[in-house]
């Protein structure tokens, strides 16, 4: 009862993408012991007979031995998404780039060229848990070195373990904005029922000059982010230029009548939160980032940066066009009055009419998380063992600071500022230590160790600022324990442990904090940042270490070796180009 429309601007899979053992969602409809076997429709909470939606894939899951192999090559082009032409980077010359394609327990390799003449990347697979692959998790100075420029390589190979929606992007200074960005879709179980899975909505926000051009002004006089001259909406939209004409195209989304349309939303931006829309219908809400949630019903949904949300849309309403509407919320650096990011539902491609207006519903400019009570996880679980008295181990309070020297704007955390450097990562340092104790990390890389793997970490998330900051977890689904826009009160504030909201993007709202959780049950070094791009650039993050001792023994292997291969041929590279780092690393 399953199918997946191809409808990708410029090709489904892109160049360079190898062939696979398997088909994706070839387990669909195949036979089992058990007799449960996926269907979309009639049964989309089984999957295999052996797991299905209540399978705890943080402990279990399948292994299939099948393997997706792609090729990305990371090029600078010229395109005009929005009709106004300029410099952009590129994967596999399309923006965004291909969608990354697998199964439940498929194993993903991804072979990265660089092209780019003057300048370094890596490649982060966002929200993907990396379990024992921590060198894989693509974040320069932190894993990697930049996998150098003029053809240089790097391969990563992860198992996803996870199913749902994701994305990747470059986490290399601010090039995921320029362009290095794409989606990734597991196929696995889902808690209702659908016809249709139309992909990926991929939200972002657009600057007609580019990101890299931008950052010294933000780093000076920016104040953490300029007005965003556009949005798109899988790599399109249009544009009103001062003389009042439109160039660029809406995206185009296929309805077919009184089908369930499964749509995968995924917010890309720089520095834009969205509440979206669809004219006449409602969304029904399945999935919050990797997690299965009880289904609900919503006509607004809000999605932070970085966020992730399936939903399944019934084209129930009279046939006919109507709008998708992305609205910008109050939280961002702003954006110019040619900002208008929607798309056209189209119940008949042949009918090429433009929706008619209508009266949305009221966005509000809020910059609030959906609320915790309506992401209930599906399989339900508790945090337990806790103290009498509840405290957080880590109080994590970020200030906005100017340098009185250069002036350069970057957020620093106990009164220091985050920097790490691109040609000597913290895996790297590590691995220069593998017999000796524990390494020695300079206090500007915000590492903070964590050991035990039967402990609860908690940290509270703060600005000082009265700031709005979407923060993203690495290696790790965290649990929301505590989400407000008010001060935190320790005297007064009450956990919640009964089957808590679990996601790794929660937004720290104005004046209010974030309170997580997680178990440091995967050896690596796992950045936790602000996602909003400029920020992350400035400092905005700290890196948890969990367990130093077992992640020695992954760097001893192959892993290791191509760490160690990779930093050498960066070095190499930057001191032929004269690179010089010029930012907080991450």
């Amino acid at each position: 009862m399953h199918s997946h429309s191809f409808w990708r601007a410029i090709g489904l899979f892109g160049v360079g993408a190898v062939a696979a053992p398997s088909t994706w969602q070839s387990l669909h409809g195949r036979a089992n012991a058990t007799g449960c076997k996926f269907d979309s429709l009639s049964s989309p909470t089984c999957w295999d007979g052996v797991f299905d939606l209540k399978t705890n894939y943080y402990t279990d899951g399948p292994k299939t031995g099948k393997t997706w192999e792609y090729n990305f090559t990371l090029t600078n082009m010229t395109v005009a998404p929005d009709g106004i032409p300029r410099t952009v980077l590129a994967i596999n010359g399309q923006i965004p780039g291909p969608t990354i394609h697998a199964n439940w327990g498929d194993t993903v390799v991804v072979h990265v060229e660089n092209m780019l003449d003057y300048a370094g990347t890596a490649l982060h697979f966002h929200g993907i848990r990396q379990n024992n692959t921590n060198p894989m998790d693509g974040v320069a100075s932190v894993t990697q070195c930049p996998i150098p420029g003029s053809g240089g390589k790097m391969t990563y190979t992860w198992v996803a373990t996870q199913y749902g929606t994701s994305w990747y992007h470059s986490h290399y200074g601010v090039q995921a904005w320029d362009g290095v960005f794409g989606p990734i879709e597991i196929a696995g179980p889902a808690s209702a029922s659908y016809n249709k899975d139309l992909g990926a909505i991929m939200l972002s926000d657009w600057t007609h000059n580019t990101s890299e051009s931008l950052l010294e002004y933000v780093n000076t006089q920016g104040y953490g982010g300029v007005p965003m001259n556009n949005g798109l909406i899988n790599g399109n939209n249009t544009y009103v230029k001062a003389d009042g004409t439109t160039v660029g195209k809406r995206w185009e989304i296929p309805f077919e009548k009184d089908k369930l349309h499964r749509i995968r939303f995924v917010n890309t931006a720089m520095d834009t939160m969205y509440k979206v829309s669809f004219d006449n219908h409602s969304m029904q809400v399945i999935a919050a980032d990797f997690v299965p949630i009880e289904p609900f019903t919503t006509n607004v949904l809000s999605i932070a940066i970085g966020q992730r949300y399936d939903v399944i849309v019934n084209a129930s309403a009279a046939a006919g066009n109507y709008w998708f509407r992305a609205v910008p919320m109050g939280c961002g650096g702003g954006q110019d009055p040619g900002f208008d990011l929607r798309a056209i539902v189209r119940y008949d491609p042949n009918n090429t009419s433009t929706p008619a207006e209508t009266n949305p519903p009221d966005f509000g400019s809020d910059c609030h998380d959906t609320p915790m009570d309506k992401l209930k996880p599906v399989l339900q679980l508790d945090i337990t063992h806790l103290p009498a008295k509840f405290e957080v181990d880590h109080d994590l309070a970020w200030a906005m600071h100017n340098d009185e020297n250069t002036g350069a704007l970057d957020w620093e955390i106990q009164t220091q500022p985050y920097l790490s450097q691109w040609d000597h990562p913290a895996l790297q340092q590590i691995s220069e230590n593998l017999n000796g104790s524990s390494t020695v990390f300079d206090p500007r890389q915000q590492v903070i160790r964590v050991n035990d793997t039967h402990q609860w970490i908690f940290a509270l998330l703060r600005t000082v600022e009265g700031t709005t900051h979407p923060i993203h977890l690495h290696g790790h689904d965290f649990y929301i324990v505590g989400q407000s826009d008010e001060p935190f009160n320790a005297s007064t504030f009450v956990p919640q442990t009964v089957n808590p909201p679990r996601r790794d993007v929660a937004m720290v709202v104005d004046s209010g904090y974030l309170v997580i959780a997680f178990q440091p049950d995967n050896p690596g070094a796992w950045l936790l940042h602000c996602h909003i791009g400029w920020h992350t650039s400035e400092g905005f993050a700290v890196t948890f270490l969990e367990h130093e001792d077992r992640l020695k023994g992954l760097l001893t292997g192959g892993q290791g070796g191509a760490l160690t291969k990779n930093c050498d041929d960066w070095k190499g590279f930057a001191e032929k180009q004269g690179i010089k780092q010029n930012d907080s690393g991450v």
